[in-house]
């Protein structure tokens, strides 16, 4: 019965594959009730040439995965010759090279995608005419169009604006049309004939004292400040006179002197600041009289030696003074002098806008034991910035460079191995700190350079420019008319004792901080 059944089944796929029914004859014969009999297997070879020839016929189609489904059936039915082995690297190689295709407009789809989203409008168009799908780049084109309509739109109202003179508003349009709908050529021009305009009327708000212009034009110019860092200047003299202005809440003269002197000289040299300027010099007269009186000797004593003082919150410290007549306070010219802090490494105070770095025994401010030039490279402070300018192969953050502006926690390399860090811990300082690597410890063990403008923090705060390992006092190092002074701070790094002259060779104590300096020799003495 079951071999009537198996026989029955072959005839059927004879009689399917005498008449062009490839697809039933395979499934019959290579049924497992009958791909073993001797007349199933003896169809074979002719079955094998009709899917031979499909598959040669799908192939030229292009339907490679129709002709690659026949070429495996060929292994089922055990058919193999040199033309099927050809076929079939040939249609597998197709196949590898359309899924490439494939990968590669995906590819091109999403770059052009990620464009248009960042709002590089010109760069989605390129993207965009890579596409080889037709849909797709047709999809992405009419988003772009009515992208690119709606910008033209505000930037022609920027431009409108600034012809009529009024540089912010077509500020405004700008970002409007570069946030909304991203970058075209158009709104680039746009940007570039708004900095002079713009730079004006923010020179006109510094002029004439109209702080809350300045402030609303830097905000409508954000983007354009990104754009052109030289407006950045105007920046850092919003940031100075809310500073000063912080200062005189604070009644504390001394400090807004200071900052209206760097708001003058960062470029707000207008008759408001030097007005504001007369008026604290008169406020510090004033002081200084008090001090003269008979309040200002209230508690003071007569004897040079340790003087107990209270600060502003009653709590009673220990200054080491000095004898006007005996030896005087520091005078911040000539060559560094070694700093010696209790509880951290020896540093070195460099005094003056360009420190020369170099070889050992070279006529330099910082001379390294190290495989340098003997003038290898030097570091330019130029209003609040400071620049490297190397005259030998350094990098900075593994960048080689010949000129950089630093920044806190770059890493510079000068020569073939001579590491440094910069660091700019405090943004209530214009000092900076540059730290030398182990293999390049000056003499006297020193491993730090104080590069010193103004002020100096001391103690164990991450913002301190001489960090302490132990204690817990703070102190400030200060410029006074070209003398070196020091007084009390506090956590926030503002000072609250009063002012104490810094001599060469003495020990200067302030509560648990004592620090020393002298005059630097560049070899240890023997």
């Amino acid at each position: 019965m079951f071999s009537r059944w198996v026989q029955t089944g072959i005839r059927a796929a004879e009689r399917a594959l005498a008449d062009g029914r490839i697809d039933e004859a395979f499934a019959r014969l290579t049924d497992d009730s009958t791909r073993n009999q001797c007349r199933a297997r003896a169809l074979f070879p002719e079955l094998g040439r009709v899917l031979l020839a499909r598959a040669r016929l799908a192939a030229q189609a292009g339907r490679y995965r129709d002709a690659l489904a026949d070429l495996d059936r060929l292994r089922a039915v055990d058919y193999s010759d040199a033309e099927a082995v050809a076929l079939r690297s040939r249609v597998e190689e197709e196949l590898r090279l359309r899924a490439d295709r494939h990968a590669a407009d995906n590819g091109a789809f999403n770059t052009a995608e990620e464009n248009l989203r960042q709002g590089r409008l010109d760069s989605g168009r390129l993207a965009i005419e890579r596409l080889e799908d037709p849909r797709r780049r047709e999809k992405l084109r009419e988003e772009l169009d009515i992208r690119v309509e709606r910008s033209d739109q505000l930037i022609s109202q920027g431009l409108a604006a600034l012809d009529q003179g009024d540089p912010l508003s077509a500020c405004r349009y700008w970002s409007e049309a570069c946030e909304r709908h991203g970058r075209t050529q158009r709104s680039d021009e746009l940007a570039a004939r708004l900095v002079e305009p713009l730079r004006s009327a923010l020179e006109t708000s510094v002029r004439d004292g109209r702080l809350d212009r300045l402030q609303a034009g830097l905000v409508a110019a954000s983007g354009l400040l990104r754009l052109f860092p030289s407006l950045g200047e105007f920046e850092r003299l919003l940031s100075l006179a809310q500073e000063a202005t912080k200062r005189l809440n604070l009644a504390d003269y001394s400090e807004l002197r200071n900052v209206l002197l760097r708001l003058r000289s960062a470029g707000g040299d207008a008759a408001w600041v030097r007005s504001a300027l007369a008026c604290v010099e008169k406020m510090l007269a004033l002081q200084s009289e008090l001090l003269a009186s008979p309040l200002g000797l209230v508690g003071a004593s007569a004897s040079p030696a340790k003087t107990p003082r209270a600060d502003r919150q009653g709590t009673v410290v220990s200054v080491q003074t000095v004898a006007a007549g005996a030896n005087g306070p520091v005078r911040l010219a000539g060559k560094p002098l070694l700093l010696l802090v209790d509880g951290t490494a020896s540093g070195l105070l460099a005094i003056g806008d360009c420190v020369r770095i170099g070889r050992t025994g070279a006529d330099v401010e910082v001379g390294l034991p190290a495989d340098v030039l003997s003038r290898h490279a030097e570091i330019l402070r130029q209003g609040d910035d400071y620049r490297l300018i190397a005259h030998g192969p350094a990098s900075v953050n593994h960048q080689a460079v010949s000129r950089a502006v630093l920044r806190d926690g770059d890493r510079i390399v000068l020569g073939s191995g001579t590491k440094l860090v910069f660091r700019k811990p405090s943004v209530k300082s214009d000092s900076a700190v540059l730290l030398l690597g182990d293999r390049c410890r000056m003499a006297q063990d020193v491993s730090f350079v104080v590069l010193f403008k103004g002020t100096c923090l001391l103690g164990p705060q991450a913002s301190c420019h001489v960090r302490t390992r132990e204690g817990d006092s703070r102190l400030v190092l200060f410029d006074r008319s070209g003398e070196l002074f020091a007084r009390r701070a506090g956590r926030d790094g503002l000072p609250t004792g009063p002012a104490e002259p810094v001599s060469l060779g003495r020990t200067f104590e302030q509560g648990d901080l004592r620090l020393t300096l002298k005059s630097y020799e560049d070899k240890p003495r023997a």
